[in-house]
């Protein structure tokens, strides 16, 4: 008791004392039978802390690595990730004779792109290249976002997936005080950004700027951004402008996919 401590510094010395000497005994005790005392020891995840969080009232790195993974977690589809992988890619969905204006056929073209893909995954580094998947609708694109999203995540980073559009919802009901939480930043500060759909939202001066400031912050920081999109080059400079499209096509690795609408395939295969 601290009264103790504070009247009878005395006493507090023998308490003190009896203490060592009975954990002295109960070590005595653990070595004759053959155990050791460190087995009685506390086992702590984190040695820096002790599992307390904090460090000479400072936040440590591990409970800060926790807080940012829950905020990966509540901004992402971490459950579609999880049914979404490289192993499930058929390519028997993409035709076997060759296209003249790929020089190969669009199987082997997309067996390509998703070795590629899996290599960047198994790989991953907060400071790999960016990726830009185009192409039309269906052939795959975000089947190939979610498998390197989820590869990453099970790696134990902090990924960031999502179509743009509920992304930039989120944002928009923080900025005007509808919804609580910083979701910019951690859009900004995850170590894989994946955006789904680019050019599916409504565009309007808002989403425009909050994709600016995250492509931006992110390329200034050298960290990795997947997109994908339907939208050529050109397409995504008249809808972004200047600013975002150069961005895009100067700091981000483009791959090109092909191939016929997946889902059309499979609804006819379901029929037939």
């Amino acid at each position: 008791p601290r009264a103790i401590w504070d009247n009878n510094p005395a006493a507090a010395e023998d308490i003190r004392t009896r203490n060592l000497q009975l954990q002295e005994e109960m070590a005595s005790i653990l070595r004759t039978a053959g155990c050791h005392c460190d087995n009685f020891e506390p086992r702590y995840t984190c040695q820096k802390c002790g599992d307390t969080g904090f460090v000479g009232g400072v936040v440590c790195d591990c409970y800060r690595r926790l807080l940012q993974e829950e905020a990966c977690r509540n901004l992402s589809g971490l459950s579609a990730m999880r049914l979404t992988d490289f192993a499930s890619m058929r390519l028997d969905y993409y035709d076997d004779a060759v296209d003249p204006k790929l020089g190969e056929s669009p199987r082997q073209h997309m067996s390509n792109i998703i070795n590629y893909c899996r290599e960047y995954t198994a790989c991953f580094s907060p400071h790999n290249d960016s990726l830009l998947l185009t192409g039309a609708t269906g052939i795959g694109k975000t089947h190939l976002c979610l498998a390197i999203a989820r590869g990453v995540a099970e790696q134990g980073y902090g990924v960031v997936y999502g179509s743009v559009q509920p992304l930039i919802r989120q944002m928009e009901a923080e900025h005007f005080g509808r919804a609580q939480g910083d979701s910019e930043s951690q859009l900004v500060d995850c170590d894989l950004l994946v955006l789904d759909d680019l050019g599916m939202e409504f565009d309007t001066p808002f989403s425009r700027a909050c994709l600016y400031n995250v492509l931006n912050a992110r390329l200034l920081e050298g960290k990795p951004t997947v997109i994908s999109t339907n939208l050529s080059y050109t397409a995504l400079q008249e809808r972004y402008g200047d600013q975002i499209a150069s961005r895009i096509s100067g700091g981000f690795e483009p791959l090109y996919c092909v191939g016929r609408d997946i889902r059309q395939i499979i609804r006819r295969q379901s029929m037939g």
